[in-house]
């Protein structure tokens, strides 16, 4: 079906339609509401966005993809939800430098490899996170990621929204982004080489 089947189907309030439209998007928006305002709120958020997203549905332009629309309505709903909390992050890259990040002593003056990262047993990066013990790890340590760094890399990562939407929820420039996100990533592949390392987080 195309998008602009859907989109009749979804504003006649077909109920198949409707509810594959659910099951579709659901999981990767509880993934979007996560990042923005942390586990324990986000399934309500979105909750509230679906509402919102339908009660909208007849005045939806076409602008942008449908996925692109919903996902805006939640982004905006999580952000609401903080500022009635008045506790909205300002993202700043005066948290952190980049004076102490990880693995920084392994590269030489050129930013090249000095001291190259172990060599891993497994085939692949994904084959690594399959592993239970190195996933629980993996998942430790991205949740004590200064709240920034975890938020534009989960937005990044798990949704695959764009540097500029990131940007635009996080209230913050496309190249802040871009820099969050390498800084978390360094720090979780400092995690993934200990871990090869020395066999434990």
């Amino acid at each position: 079906m195309s998008e602009t089947e859907l989109i009749v189907r979804l504003q006649a309030r077909d109920r198949r339609a409707c509810a594959a439209w659910v099951r579709e998007h659901h999981g990767r928006l509880v993934a979007v509401a996560r990042a923005i305002i942390g586990d324990a709120q986000a399934e309500e958020v979105v909750q509230e966005a679906w509402i919102a997203a339908f009660r909208a549905l007849t005045q939806f332009e076409g602008r942008s993809t449908l996925s692109t629309w919903l996902t805006r309505i939640v982004i905006n709903a999580a952000r609401g939800r903080l500022r009635v909390q008045k506790r909205l992050p300002t993202v700043s890259l005066d948290e952190d430098d980049g004076s102490n990040l990880p693995l920084a002593e392994r590269f030489d003056g050129r930013g090249h490899w000095d001291h190259p990262l172990a060599a891993w047993t497994a085939d692949s990066p994904e084959e690594m996170l399959s592993r239970e013990q190195l996933a629980d790890c993996l998942k430790y340590y991205l949740g004590e990621l200064p709240a920034a760094q975890q938020s534009a890399l989960l937005l990044r990562d798990q949704t695959g929204l764009e540097f500029a939407e990131i940007a635009e929820a996080l209230g913050t420039t496309e190249g802040n982004v871009r820099v969050l996100v390498h800084r978390a990533r360094l720090r979780l592949l400092a995690v993934m080489n200990r871990y090869e390392e020395e066999g434990e987080c």
